[in-house]
């Protein structure tokens, strides 16, 4: 995973490129310059694409790079590295094999190869704002709006840019009467040869991740990647070393670490199409108190004396080094926390402490009845006595009232070890890639435009729903079972079916057999001698 390959400066000569820089008025003469030069030479077609280029870029320059400047410059990300190595590498692909088998020009190539680009990254985007709306809603219609733009950390989803992109391409076609069937055989490997280099950037990005595996070739993802805050909040792996108990979990039957580890895998084993349900998120719990189901063995949090069924009961920074002994002579340079629930201890050590390196961890703890002995870095208080609040509570819960010690402990957390998980991102490219040869193979032997279409709505949707099983990143669709992309698999399987028994009930045809003619000796010889005569 390498989200950020390296920076571009933001500044030349001390002028800045971006927002109202250079690139935004270099962008705009350029733009200008030509649309002016296909409108005076009567090209309507070329002055709209230069038109739609130019403003895109300016947009990009004006609005969305500025956003996303960092203080070493401007980033240029793995994701959409690759992300434009597959539409460049697919797109020679397909001119190569259009070319070569029927003379189909290069520009009508490129012209496709635009409004596919585009309006399949915005169908990649919608479908991912639809999908994950909760995550790109900010607090102003501004701040949602350039949420919703900004794809340079990723956030596209595959079967968007294949809808988008087929939709505005049949639609294009038909605007410019060229065969529809016919060229979209002739795009159907490129697009998956595309899937596959395309699925490398989600590797350096860190998304579309797999389930736990203890298979050699696991992929360990860093602290902080998508996979680590997903397995640390569902208890997974722990939150700098503490795992959270459950609502519903007492002190007396808090889940050992290792249980909560592998439980998921165990129920994974005893189905054969495991169906995906709402995802199991401490990280959003609203409903308990605070309570340690486990703690990691070796870890700062153990070294300081917190142990499983404890409860959390008051969090708070402390300058760096500081031992809980001398504390409570400086109470008023702690910055001091209450977490109500589990929401809040995710929310101190992720926002507000964040890994700081001018602060350490402060938290009074309550043990459990049968508490081990505390460690040196502890300060025990005097019992607690259940207060008014808490008693409501428990009556509440039906919890019985903790009786353990108060403790002030200090430590400083380190982020917890990922879970080896499924590179799937590897398995998609790897399969995109072998599909993306047997359409090359089926479309050499074929005598009947649609059919090589035909097999890559039937073959990658397959490809894709089992892929599906062992993807963890998205949750049960409207109660389904399966994740939206599992259902939008079956929605295209039926379509690839359906087209496949049309196109077999009806004549062979292949539209694309002389419809560009080769040009002969002849004309190739008057075109010499008219650019002699005239100069040009």
């Amino acid at each position: 995973m390498r989200q950020t390959l390296f920076y571009l400066p933001t500044e030349i000569f001390g002028l800045p490129l971006f927002g109202s820089g250079l690139l935004f008025w270099l962008i705009l003469l350029l733009g200008a310059v030509s649309v002016l030069r296909s409108l005076l030479r009567k090209r309507s077609d070329d002055a709209l694409f230069y038109a739609t280029i130019a403003a895109l870029g300016v947009f990009i320059v004006r609005v969305v790079g500025p956003r996303i400047a960092e203080s070493g410059g401007f980033p240029i990300r793995g994701y959409g590295v690759f992300l434009m190595l597959a539409i460049a590498i697919s797109t020679l692909l397909t001119i190569w094999r259009a070319k070569r088998r029927w003379n189909y020009p290069a520009d009508s190539i490129l012209g496709i190869v635009f409004v596919a680009a585009f309006c399949g990254i915005c169908g990649a985007r919608l479908f991912y704002v639809v999908e994950y709306w909760p995550d790109v809603r900010a607090a102003t219609l501004g701040a949602t709006l350039i949420n919703i733009v900004d794809v340079t950390n990723g956030g596209l989803v595959v079967y968007g840019s294949i809808l988008g992109g087929i939709a505005a391409v049949v639609a294009y076609l038909a605007l410019k009467k060229l065969p529809i069937l016919a060229t979209l055989d002739l795009f159907a490997p490129a697009l998956l040869l595309g899937v596959s280099i395309g699925r490398i950037g989600c590797l350096m990005n860190g998304c579309c991740f797999g389930g736990p595996c203890d298979a050699p070739w696991g992929v360990v993802f860093p602290a902080g990647s998508p996979a680590h805050q997903l397995q640390m909040e569902e208890g997974a792996t722990s939150l700098y070393g503490l795992t959270l108990a459950l609502p519903e979990t007492s002190t007396q039957t808090a889940q050992t670490a290792e249980n909560a580890k592998t439980s998921q895998t165990a129920d994974a084993k005893k189905d054969v199409l495991p169906l995906k349900g709402a995802h199991k998120n401490l990280a959003t719990e609203t409903f308990a108190p605070v309570y340690v189901a486990a703690v990691d063995s070796e870890s700062a949090a153990e070294e300081a004396g917190i142990v499983p069924g404890a409860r959390i009961c008051e969090l708070g920074l402390v300058p760096r080094g500081l031992l809980a002994a001398d504390a409570r002579t400086r109470r008023a340079e702690i910055r001091r926390y209450r977490p109500e629930n589990n929401a809040q201890v995710f929310y101190f050590f992720l926002h507000i402490w964040a890994g700081s390196p001018d602060f350490d961890v402060w938290a009074v703890v309550q043990d459990p009845p049968t508490a081990p002995e505390t460690s040196e870095n502890a300060q025990t208080e005097k019992s607690e006595t259940t207060q008014p609040a808490e008693t409501a509570k428990i009556a509440q819960t039906g919890k019985t009232a903790p009786t353990g010690k108060l403790r002030e402990v200090v430590f400083r957390p380190a982020p917890s070890t990922a879970r080896p998980v499924h590179p799937t991102q590897l398995y998609s490219s790897t399969t995109a890639f072998l599909l993306c040869l047997v359409l090359l193979g089926i479309a050499r032997v074929v005598k009947r435009d649609g059919l090589v279409f035909a097999s890559l709505l039937i073959l990658y949707p397959i490809n894709r729903f089992c892929l599906e099983l062992i993807r963890v990143d998205e949750e049960s669709f409207l109660g389904t079972g399966l994740t939206v992309s599992q259902c939008v698999s079956l929605g295209l399987l039926a379509v690839g079916l359906s087209l496949f028994v049309w196109l077999k009930a009806t004549p062979p045809r292949r539209a694309l057999d002389g419809f560009f003619p080769e040009p002969t000796p002849e004309s190739n010889a008057d075109a010499a001698d008219k650019t002699a005569k005239t100069g040009k």
